[in-house]
């Protein structure tokens, strides 16, 4: 998941924790995929970065900022995965959070084959 976590850019870092933060809200606390604590900390860590219209430009608080996020994320897809039954639950409450950037896309119901005589 690192190597995914490198190939995101800053704005979609907070799109992803925002939708994150959208579903958690709408979703009743007894059906959260990941922890409560989670999503409280969630609202004043996004209202931060969007009040500093994003990752901020200095460059040792925006690594420290990338990290943050990163960690965050990780540590909700890794609730997400022990919540859920098997792989290809985990990956489909993953993306109904968002976390479609972080969902392993190889998965066969993402691709439909048929041979060809």
């Amino acid at each position: 998941m690192e190597a995914i976590f490198s190939t995101l850019t800053d704005e979609q870092r907070v799109n992803t924790l925002n939708s994150v933060y959208q579903k958690g809200l709408s979703t009743p606390k007894e059906n959260l995929a990941f922890s409560v604590d989670k999503l409280v900390y969630l609202k004043p860590f996004i209202s931060k970065l969007q009040n500093d219209n994003g990752i901020t430009e200095d460059l040792s608080s925006r690594i420290m900022a990338r990290q943050v996020i990163d960690e965050l994320l990780m540590d909700i897809m890794e609730e997400i995965e022990a919540n859920s039954k098997n792989e290809k639950a985990a990956n489909k409450l993953a993306l109904e959070y968002g976390l479609n950037l972080l969902v392993n896309n190889h998965e066969e119901e993402f691709y439909y084959t048929s041979k060809v005589a």
